[in-house]
């Protein structure tokens, strides 16, 4: 039983509700109180508490609240709703946010029963209006989000899709299979109760002008309950998701979200349904701040690794010469775009248990993380049908394997610049010192200037390599024993955190690539930039012993 449901019963049994030092509730008389009903009342306790206590918010004066629509016939005049929802407004000063929530919800289901359109709007917008112009509100506006009200006809998923992809491909020049990832977005936004897992669409650029403010605009004019800002604070951002559920389009976050990791971490919370949460202190109480909600985020370079793996990367660009685009119009571009909202509202309503239900096949060359981004995408495209199931996956594999390629972080690279050196070679193990000697003569690479103009030293190497479970171990060589690495000992890491190699599908066999020269030569000494190290990688003649720290044992030779 809902607290309305249990508040209409409580009126149509005409009990007497009072509340006691201690926030206990008593009803006279008791024993009209049937099983269902206490147990609502145990259920809904706090909120009933909380009702009373408000002065003008309890039971009583909801009803007398509710009395400003007697008499309304349907489809009543705009001088009539006015009145009487300024008569509403006035009768909710100083309600706590509950009272004010519940009186907001029957507002609107009875404006709804009366046959008004946008039900929701007019009812926020009187509400809010009330707020502002009493003094109390806080500096700045009232945020105001409104539901669009669903297309009258069914809606064919398809054809639908295809106008918010042509929408988007007028206006911007989107990478390939850009157009269709941002319809499916979009849907996804009316759809977030379906699933489990809510992709971030990033929209990365070199540079200015790639089209991320275009496509943003529009995205703010599509999508449900959206919320544009260029900046956000941490405390601002769960609070926000909690009370309205938004779509939040963050604008310019390489200029203060790459340097924010408390921010980073909610954004992060907010791809899991399950782990959706943030825990804080209200009221002297710990309470539970949702984090659920679809985000886009845009900025100059790239997200952060943790951002990045939790999003579908679009790589903006700018438009090419003899590339032509519409020129977009920002005035009444929601009145414009507002079909194709009520349509994607309509789709969706139509479609939620099967949505609910989906579990889409997902291309084999998407990463698990990958995967669990396009499921809803892949889900939305499947149950629209026509050309949007293939449309759809072509667009994950494309985008998804641009961010594999992409792939910059530190260990990544290292590993699969490792990769590409024992493919050169017959050797089991590689020296440390000749492995650095490598690396850091790769001209494509950044080992030579690896921290703050130094090249990469043992340490380093060793602590980029820890988080594979890889550790240098003592190699001895005849009389002499250096720190090396064992092929063996990168298998694992190799085919776990790196895509398959078509230019290694395997280890090269033959003669060893690591060639003795002519005439003296200090031990580990490379011969060209960039070529594989020489004698101190060995395939035999040797042995390894267990050294888990770099700095212990012989020294290196």
């Amino acid at each position: 039983m809902t607290l309305r449901e249990l508040l209409d019963t409580l009126k149509c049994l005409g009990v007497t509700i009072t509340l006691h030092d201690g926030d206990t509730i008593t009803i006279e008389p008791p024993d009209v109180l049937t099983p269902a009903v206490r147990a609502a009342l145990t259920e809904h306790h706090a909120a009933l508490v909380a009702l009373i206590r408000s002065g003008p918010s309890s039971a009583s004066s909801f009803d007398a609240l509710m009395t400003a629509f007697d008499g309304v016939a349907a489809r009543p005049s705009a001088d009539i709703l006015q009145e009487r929802l300024r008569t509403l407004a006035a009768g909710l000063a100083g309600a706590d946010p509950l009272f004010r929530e519940l009186v907001r919800a029957e507002a609107i289901a009875r404006l709804d029963a009366l046959g008004v359109r946008a039900a929701a709007r007019i009812v926020d917008a009187a509400l809010t209006a009330r707020l502002s112009d009493s003094g109390r509100a806080a500096p700045g506006r009232w945020l105001l989000f409104a539901d669009p009200d669903p297309w009258p006809e069914a809606v064919e998923g398809a054809a639908l899709l295809e106008e918010l992809a042509h929408t988007y491909r007028r206006f911007v020049s989107l990478p390939e299979g850009g157009a269709e990832a941002l319809a499916l977005w979009i849907v996804f936004t009316y759809a977030l109760e379906a699933f489990d897992v809510a992709p971030i669409l990033a929209l990365c650029s070199p540079l200015m002008r790639c089209g991320k403010t275009t496509t943003e605009d529009l995205t703010t004019a599509l999508a449900r309950r959206p919320l544009a800002a260029a900046n956000v604070t941490v405390a601002a951002l769960y609070r926000t998701v909690e009370q309205f559920a938004p779509t939040l389009i963050v604008d310019e976050a390489d200029t203060f979200l790459l340097t924010n990791l408390a921010l980073r971490g909610v954004i992060n919370s907010g791809h899991t349904r399950a782990t959706a949460f943030v825990v804080r202190i209200a009221g002297h109480e710990p309470r539970l701040f949702s984090t659920w909600g679809a985000r886009m985020i845009a900025l100059i370079g790239r997200l952060p690794a943790t951002l990045e793996d939790r999003a579908i990367v679009l790589p903006m660009r700018r438009r090419a010469p003899g590339e032509t685009v519409d020129r977009i119009r920002r005035d009444g571009l929601l009145r414009r775009l507002d079909p194709l909202r009520r349509r994607s509202a309509r789709w969706v309503a139509d479609h939620l248990p099967a949505l609910r239900a989906a579990d889409p096949a997902v291309p084999e060359e998407l990463d698990d993380r990958q995967a669990d981004n396009w499921r809803p995408l892949l889900a939305i495209a499947d149950e629209a049908g026509g050309a949007w199931p293939a449309l759809a996956r072509t667009a994950a594999r494309t985008l998804a394997g641009g961010v594999v390629e992409a792939d910059n972080a530190a260990p990544v690279r290292l590993l699969a610049d490792l990769r590409d050196l024992f493919a050169t070679t017959t050797a089991d193990r590689l020296a440390t010192a000749a492995i650095i000697r490598h690396l850091t003569a790769l001209e494509d690479r950044p080992w030579a200037d690896d921290a703050q103009g130094h090249p990469l030293t043992p340490r380093r190497l060793a602590k980029l390599l820890e988080g594979f479970r890889v550790k240098a171990k003592q190699i001895r060589q005849g009389a002499d024993t250096r720190k090396g690495y064992l092929r063996s000992d990168f298998t694992d890491a190799f085919r776990r955190y790196l895509p398959p190699d078509p230019k290694h599908p395997e280890q090269r066999n033959g003669p060893a690539a690591f060639a003795i020269q002519d005439g003296p030569r200090r031990p580990g000494a490379v011969s060209g930039r960039g070529q594989p190290p020489s004698p101190e990688c060995t395939s035999n003649g040797s042995s390894v012993s267990g050294a888990n720290d770099e700095d212990r044992g012989a020294k290196e030779r």
